[in-house]
């Protein structure tokens, strides 16, 4: 048995209600009551409780308050902001997978959805957006300290007063707004400083382009900037199903779907292509299709009104489909491109156990973005996330496998991200 975990089973082996997993848990541990408030404090916070903290929480751990306990940790402590969720969402943002690339509009609403416990699925379809606010520094502006005087000409700076600090407006074409909140520490904690607004007119001017975080400056400029957007897809199946392309490769999914830039001879062999690559193409370039509007250009996403190169060579408008997507010619009987179209051909086969959401067809990002939101592998890709993140290790025995099953059956009850955290990091506590 993992030390501090104890899983109870009733009848017909069904999980008990996570509440009562966590009871059950308290009783066999064999870390004291200090050891748990001090684990329980630096797994929520990145940092280390100090004799008072540890105190405090020691004292309530001893009363049988732990999740009261974990809940005021998360409520009162910009750690579990600016360094918890940062450097969970963060590694999500960029190919890299670091959580060293600074804060942009895509992990703010992320943080920002945490915080306010808003229901966590809407990020894939919904029209939210996070950014930092304040007073509008300008030549009429009152109360502003005159060491800002510099910024009342260009009506690009917003002044934070309980940070004595100066940020940059939100920017399409820029990521300064929140590089500069990140280097000044201005709390995501702080409901005045980060706040909920709408992505339109900000990172986009068109309705139709908004699709939760896929319409986000920091996952255009991640996902968007180069190749065919193919990358859109294979980076929410690393991310949030926790599944690489070659774990989704099904072979007999049929391939009319398949665009006409992929080779059907690569290296002069047609087997490759039959018996490997399109078992990522066929599914990967159905779904696509939803992401196939969109580019990132000049530092900033474009939707559905791109430019091209006419036969004279004079740059002209073109569109809705980014020119990038048809453009190379492999197979001239492959797909080309017409629509944003998306079919889940995965629905069926050796990726039905995904449990993919109802939708098995629509048209652009924000109806595909709202089947994802009911897919139930999400739910278990985030808890097992949630859990390595609280618990410091990956779930590899039966008993943590167990738990994070738990843990996804109550994330998919409240969709509360917040809330899965601070019961992951009850369940470990003990150990």
């Amino acid at each position: 048995m993992t030390k501090g975990v104890r899983v109870v089973f009733i009848k017909k082996k069904q999980l008990l209600p996570l509440t009562l997993l966590l009871l059950a848990s308290s009783v066999e541990v064999q870390a004291g009551p200090r050891d748990q408030a001090k684990k329980l404090y630096s797994s929520l916070t990145g940092n280390t409780a100090n004799k008072a903290i540890a105190d405090k929480y020691e004292k309530m751990v001893k009363d049988g308050k732990i999740k009261a306990a974990a809940k005021e940790i998360v409520e009162s402590n910009q750690g579990f902001y600016n360094v918890t969720l940062k450097n969970f969402f963060t590694p999500m943002s960029n190919e890299d997978g670091t959580q060293f690339a600074p804060l942009n509009d895509m992990t703010a609403t992320l943080i920002g959805v945490t915080r306010d416990e808003i229901d966590f699925f809407r990020v894939f379809w919904d029209n939210i957006l996070y950014q930092f606010d304040g007073q509008l520094i300008t030549n009429s502006a009152s109360g502003i300290p005159s060491k800002f005087d510099k910024y009342k000409a260009t009506n690009d700076r917003l002044y934070l007063s309980k940070y004595d600090a100066a940020i940059p407006t939100y920017n399409r074409a820029k990521n300064n707004m929140y590089e500069e909140a990140e280097k000044m520490n201005i709390s995501y904690s702080d409901t005045s400083a980060l706040v909920r607004t709408q992505q339109n007119p900000y990172t986009t001017l068109k309705e139709a382009a908004i699709a939760g975080i896929f319409s986000t400056r920091g996952w255009a400029k991640a996902y968007y900037e180069a190749g065919t957007n193919r990358a859109s897809f294979a980076y929410f199946a690393k991310n949030f199903l926790c599944l690489e392309m070659e774990e989704l490769n099904d072979t007999t999914i049929p391939d009319f779907r398949v665009r006409r830039d992929v080779d059907r001879a690569p290296g002069g062999k047609t087997e490759t292509y039959k018996t490997f690559c399109v078992g990522c193409h066929a599914g990967q370039d159905a779904l696509g299709g939803a992401f196939v509007y969109y580019d990132f250009t000049s530092g900033a996403m474009r939707y559905a009104e791109h430019e091209g190169v006419n036969e004279n060579g004079e740059i002209v408008s073109v569109g809705p489909i980014a020119p990038k997507i048809n453009k190379n010619n492999m197979f001239p009987d492959g797909k080309i491109t017409t629509s944003d179209s998306w079919i889940n051909l995965w629905n069926e086969g050796q990726n039905a156990y995904i449990g993919w959401g109802e939708a098995t067809s629509g048209n652009g990002a924000k109806s595909l973005g709202k089947m994802f939101a009911e897919t139930k592998q999400v739910r278990s890709c985030l808890a097992k996330q949630v859990f390595e993140s609280v618990c410091y290790r990956t779930p590899s025995s039966e008993e943590d496998k167990r738990t994070v099953e738990v843990l996804a059956e109550e994330f998919d009850k409240d969709g509360n991200m917040k809330n899965l955290f601070i019961n992951a990091a009850l369940t470990c506590i003990g150990d």
